[in-house]
């Protein structure tokens, strides 16, 4: 049985179809690739950054205890000062 032309045509049509179809499941493919590697470069520097500021929060907190120790040390310079002259004046 022949293939007559109204139905070659209706296969190119339907093999064109596929073809737009598959390229446009290829665009969208990779659309979403960049859309990945965008994602995945910016978590990357959020993770960079994360590192950073955790670094430099450790530094603060380092000189935060550092300083704390310094003012309790004065304090109780503060107050052996404070005693001495109590009974400096006490003893008058």
């Amino acid at each position: 049985m022949p293939t007559t032309s109204a139905e070659l045509e209706t296969r190119v049509a339907a093999l064109e179809a596929d073809r737009v179809d598959y390229r446009g499941v290829l665009t969208a493919i990779n659309a979403l690739g960049e859309n990945q590697r965008e994602l995945a470069m910016n978590q990357r520097k959020l993770e960079e950054n994360q590192h950073k500021h955790a670094a430099r929060l450790d530094r603060v907190e380092s000189k935060v205890d550092d300083l704390s120790s310094r003012f309790r040390s004065m304090e109780e310079n503060f107050a052996e000062v404070k005693d001495l002259l109590v009974r400096a004046l006490d003893g008058r």
